[in-house]
């Protein structure tokens, strides 16, 4: 039997985060499926600097055969469409090549994907000639399980294995961690049990260079005058003067063991196990006997360094770095890795209030999100290369998107991080400051003033097939000059504005002042040839979202230029104000000329004006745009849409709680076991989900998901001299949450955020004076306040009242059904579409179930209530046949149902009509009346549906409101 695994290596323990319900939650996340071949279920290390993907075996390379890469199917997508990998990544590592499998459209320069490391976690064991690798067979693996910390990031992997040809078990535990406070240091440490004095025993550290792809080999094998220490140094492809040094020292023990060195091909013998490729390197340490106790140890420590941050010492900062990680110590090492985390959460943190199993999902969720987001960013005080390397969509542990820094850096991820972790955020927008020149080189190729940044950004900051600047997304230059702006008012430094964010800013509204074209007939600006966030558009005519965030860009260009002392040109108010904003005769904002009602959309695109643009319109003007476009949006888009249509639904909607069913679609379908990484869709199969390899983890999710807790529950918004909040919470979110470590201008504050009131508390801070905080209208305590250091505000928290059918007294109740837990499979509804969306007085958001058969939803009125009849809004595709039943107790609510106190079938109330249904306005939807003869008693309602009338209707039918109608 293998020895017990309570006699294991121990780290440090890491405390739970105290919940104020006092639940205490597990923050390291463990799962004893195995499975080889998912990538969905592989942890990963890293420090925001370095990162390495983890497969089930605990280390190594490991590639995910595609479904028909020819078909791209299965690949890791757009732009390269190349095998999902373990990939091992520095920030900053681009190359340079001529052209990408895919490509937006033909402009110079070139592409510059991100180029990946030779892997660096690879520890073989090898046990008489047999080693364990990510070739072993499963059969020789037993009582397996893994695990991914959220609180510190490290990740475990124990298993047991029983080599081929032997009758007795080892147990194998590996501990990976690329550590907090040394940018440059990851670790990897080996703890095997159960060996016998008759065993040959062997570890091999390798730096795989199968792993390193878009590199050209420098040079790989031992260090120079070093024993135990070997390197493998690469250069991305077409890039002659950047090189990244990985160094692996190892060392095992106990030293008793009497270990001599040898080569890794000499250790390794099993074919196909350790590659010959030019990048790799390896050492073997041989055991000349095992100890009594059948334990041995081992430990790699790497160096990595490349020039984008230290130019000319990268193999000696590589070297320093193993050597002083060595030098530490393994424990040392470990509890500072572990201070550092501990300190990130006391300094800034979400705590979610609950104890059901709902909200401890929540909790997780939210934690994971953070994390996954902190760890895959240094701090933006650090020096170039390490302080401004901003993110890709998927991290530093993944080529999806080429690695390449997108929109979703500052307009999804940074907006939460200016709030809670400023100086994290900063890293995101100086990234675009330090492109700034060439972003202005960009501007005057095409004959425009100011600056011009690529819609992808990668080494150079210049147009590119992938990343064009011209003919396609503008809108990313006011993105990032809103971004610029938002962390200026979070932050108050000046210095900084002055330095960075102002010409950010300015570059911006120099470029928009240049590029909008002027009508003289209308007296309208106006623009063309652009596409929108909704990339399912391309070439268009006024953009409604890039025009209205021109506009809000000139404004905040003369905000800021005013408190610097800067003048500006005489046109900008003219611009902003006649830019041109088509509607609807409905009144909802037309996404651009041409657009019509059966047109879908990618994506959050019109409703960004509202948030975060805060462009000037009525509240029920942008309430029906978000009811519109909420419903035109593809089920295939990616997973950070409802994070802003729950925002927006907070501040807008007057009655139910869509902010809640939207709140869980931002998170909850794309979440994935064990570790609570967001995929970019609800569904991870190409042939389902529109033709789409998801990137993955998607930050951008994870962030927009964030937003909702920091901006969209508390209503905060970016303001420069003030601080303002629009408090509201659905009644689903019945303990309420604290932003913990809120920042704004150098104070620190806890936000607590509960079904009365909302609870302001100034902590500490650097500043002494008072602060001003708005509270928004609506609110009984609308208007301004004064906070002092270390008092608190208490507010109410608003609610909406009401309800969208008159008499429902339904709205917002609790519905009998799990389908909104996390990590579910096999579940009864499409994605994200729950039950509790039926009855949560938005028509804009529906039930609808998996299948067309029979399916039933149960509500709780939480009282017998008197009921005298039902309304339903089936929204666009009603079912055929429907029934209610009622019943007094949940344990009767099954048998109920074969006694329905209303059924039928459903009538056509609202037909397809071409020309309706072209006209951009908020469709009616069929509905159907259910009177009853008389009144009924009841706690427990249920509504049952079968068949979907729409044709060719892949799924169950939608009901968008089922309203219970009180006597």
């Amino acid at each position: 039997m293998p020895a017990s695994r309570r006699s294991r290596l121990l780290l440090a323990a890491a405390a739970s985060i105290p919940l104020a319900s006092a639940a205490q939650i597990d923050y390291k996340l463990s799962t004893t499926e195995l499975n080889r071949t998912s990538w969905e279920r592989q942890p990963y290390v890293a420090n925001g600097y370095i990162g390495q993907r983890i497969p089930a075996e605990g280390f190594g390379y490991r590639e995910v055969v595609a479904n028909n890469a020819s078909g791209h199917d299965g690949t890791q997508g757009w732009p390269l469409f190349t095998p999902r990998q373990t990939a091992a990544i520095v920030a900053g590592f681009y190359d340079q090549q001529n052209e990408t499998a895919g490509t937006n459209f033909d402009q110079t320069g070139g592409e510059q994907p991100i180029s990946t490391l030779p892997t660096f976690d690879s520890l073989y064991l090898t046990i008489n000639n047999q080693t364990y690798s990510t070739l072993t067979p499963d059969s020789q693996i037993a009582n397996w399980s893994q695990s991914m910390s959220i609180d510190d990031g490290i990740v475990q992997t124990m298993l047991d294995w029983t080599p081929d040809g032997m009758n007795k078990s080892v147990s194998l535990e590996y501990t990976v961690l690329a550590h907090r406070v040394w940018p440059n240091v990851a670790a990897v440490r080996l703890s095997v049990q159960g060996l016998t004095q008759d065993m040959q025993v062997a570890f091999t550290d390798v730096l795989d260079g199968v792993g390193a792809w878009r590199t050209d080999p420098v040079s790989a094998g031992p260090v120079p005058n070093y024993t135990q220490i070997i390197h493998s140094a690469v250069r991305p492809n077409g890039i002659s003067n950047v090189t990244a040094y990985e160094v692996s020292l190892m060392d095992a023990w106990p030293h008793s063991a009497g270990w001599t060195n040898d080569t890794g091909a000499n250790c390794i013998t099993q074919q196909g196990v350790l590659t010959t490729n030019a990048s790799t390197a390896s050492q073997c340490y041989r055991a000349t006997r095992v100890p009594q106790n059948g334990r041995l140890d081992a430990i790699k420590y790497v160096g990595i360094a490349s020039s984008d941050s230290y130019p000319g010492s990268e193999l000696a900062t590589a070297l320093q770095a193993a050597k002083h990680a060595n030098a530490t110590g393994w424990e040392a090492m470990v509890n500072q890795h572990q201070q550092a985390w501990k300190q990130v959460w006391n300094d800034a943190d979400i705590v979610i209030n609950g104890d059901s199993e709902e909200f401890r999902e929540i909790q997780l969720a939210t934690r994971a999100s953070l994390f996954h987001i902190l760890t895959n960013l240094r701090n933006g005080s650090e020096p170039t290369g390490r302080g401004d390397t901003s993110m890709g969509p998927a991290g530093l542990t993944s080529d999806s998107y080429a690695g390449q820094v997108f929109w979703d850096s500052i307009t999804w991820v940074a907006p939460s991080l200016f709030a809670l972790q400023p100086d994290y955020g900063e890293n995101i927008i100086d990234y675009y400051h330090r492109q700034l020149g060439a972003a202005e080189v960009n501007a005057r190729e095409f004959n425009l003033s100011g600056a011009l940044f690529p819609w992808t950004n990668a080494r150079f900051g210049n147009c590119t097939g992938v990343g064009p600047c011209y003919d396609y997304e503008y809108h990313l230059n006011p993105d990032i000059a809103l971004a610029a702006w938002q962390y200026f008012a979070a932050t108050g430094n000046k210095t900084w504005l002055q330095e960075k964010g102002y010409p950010l800013i300015r570059g911006a509204a120099d470029m928009i002042a240049t590029f909008v074209k002027y009508n003289e007939t209308t007296g309208q600006y106006y623009t063309t040839n652009m596409t929108s966030p909704d990339e399912y558009s391309n070439h268009k005519n006024n953009s409604a979202m890039t025009n209205g965030a021109f506009a809000v860009t000139l404004q905040h260009a003369q905000e800021v230029g005013s408190m610097l002392g800067y003048d500006s040109p005489s046109n900008w108010t003219a611009i902003r104000k006649n830019i041109t904003m088509l509607q609807a005769p409905s009144g909802i904002l037309l996404e651009f000329d041409g657009f019509n009602g059966t047109t879908a959309v990618k994506q959050a695109d019109v409703v960004l004006l509202e948030y975060p643009y805060e462009y000037p319109r009525s509240a029920s003007a942008a309430l029906q745009d978000l009811d519109f476009y909420s419903i035109a949006t593809s089920p295939n888009g990616p997973g950070m849409t409802y994070s802003i249509f729950s925002i927006i639904a907070a501040e807008l909607s007057p009655v139910g709680c869509a902010s809640w069913s939207y709140f869980l679609q931002s998170s909850q379908p794309y979440a994935r076991a064990p570790y609570y990484q967001f995929s970019e869709q609800t569904s991870d199969v190409y042939a389902e989900n529109g033709g789409t390899n998801p990137a993955y983890t998607f930050l951008t999710g994870h962030g927009g998901y964030l937003q909702t807790l920091t901006h969209g529950f508390t209503g905060y918004r970016f303001r420069t001299d003030r601080l303002y909040f629009d408090p509201i919470l659905p009644p689903q979110f019945s303990q309420g949450y604290t932003l913990k470590g809120f920042k704004w201008q150098g104070g620190v504050y806890d936000i607590q955020v509960a079904q009365d009131n909302t609870k302001i508390t100034w902590k500490s801070g650097s500043s002494s004076q008072n602060v001003t905080v708005e509270i928004a209208k609506g609110n009984s305590k609308a208007g301004n306040h004064t906070l002092t250091p270390g008092q608190s505000l208490t507010v109410p928290t608003r609610a909406t009242s009401g309800a969208l059918v008159e008499g429902n007294i339904a709205q917002c109740q609790t519905v009998l059904t799990n389908d909104t837990r996390f990590g579910l499979e096999n579940n009864t509804i499409v994605p994200g579409e729950y039950a509790l969306s039926a009855i949560d007085g938005a028509n804009a958001t529906t039930w609808q179930p998996l299948t067309a058969n029979k399916t039933s939803m149960t509500i709780d009125l939480t009282s017998v209530k008197t009921i005298k009849g039902f309304h339903m809004n089936w929204g666009p595709e009603p079912p055929t046949t429907f029934s209610i039943s009622i019943a007094n107790s949940s344990s009767d609510v099954a048998a109920a149902m074969s006694s329905p106190v209303a059924s039928g079938n459903v009538s056509i109330s609202a037909p397809f009509n071409a020309q309706s249904a072209n006209q951009v306005a908020i469709q009616i939807g069929n509905l159907t009346d259910a009177g009853l003869p008389q009144p009924v008693f009841a706690r427990y309602v249920s509504l049952t549906v079968e068949g979907n009338q729409s044709p060719g209707a892949k799924y169950g039918p939608t009901v968008a409101e089922f309203a219970v109608l009180g006597a």
